[in-house]
């Protein structure tokens, strides 16, 4: 499914033909081209260009949005996997959308960094609130990993240990677990 698109989401949720005990939102997000705050070199930076509402916008959309409304066009197929297990929720985030840890600002504050802290907020707001008794909801950060975004040779880690280790923490969630977690790849509580 396309996830800028409300009503390719709505489809894909309407020709799902089974009843899903957990949803893995795994579309990383999208870092559009860095961007600084007014162009000029602040801090440790390097000059980048001001950032826009357009690039605001469009990072919000894929990384903050698209994930809510696949909770909307999805919930009415989740089921409750058995009397000590609710459905999961579980989101992609990042570690660079902890308010607490933000000690880089730069090309991640303006765009990227807020539009995950403000997928944070609504998972928050989701488990708190809206799906307390309905769902567990939890914010999983995958690590600094090796892929084609970090040039293959930056990164701590590579993508199957990474995957590895939320799996681990998705299938560890069970009644007895918190009703919302921000954890990371060794299942690690994040800071908020």
């Amino acid at each position: 499914m396309d996830v800028s698109s409300e009503s390719s989401i709505e489809a894909a949720a309407s020709s799902c033909p089974i009843a899903l005990t957990h949803i893995v939102h795994n579309a990383a997000g999208i870092y559009l081209p860095g961007t600084s705050f007014d162009g000029t070199t602040r801090g440790p930076r390097d000059v980048a260009p001001k950032v826009t509402k357009d690039t605001l916008m469009r990072t919000y959309e894929i990384n903050s949005i698209a994930p809510l409304l696949i909770v909307q066009h999805f919930l009415h197929k989740m089921n409750v996997r058995s009397s000590n297990l609710l459905p999961l929720l579980a989101f992609v985030s990042s570690k660079v959308g902890s308010v607490i840890d933000n000690g880089s600002g730069g090309a991640y504050a303006y765009a990227y960094r807020s539009s995950k802290s403000a997928l944070n907020s609504i998972a928050k707001s989701l488990s708190s609130v809206d799906l307390a008794n309905e769902a567990r909801v939890m914010l999983l950060h995958l690590g600094y990993v090796r892929t084609d975004m970090t040039g293959g040779k930056e990164g701590f880690i590579d993508a199957k240990e990474s995957m590895g280790g939320m799996l681990n923490a998705i299938e560890a969630t069970d009644a007895t677990t918190p009703g919302f977690r921000f954890v990371d790849y060794k299942a690690c509580l994040i800071p908020w």
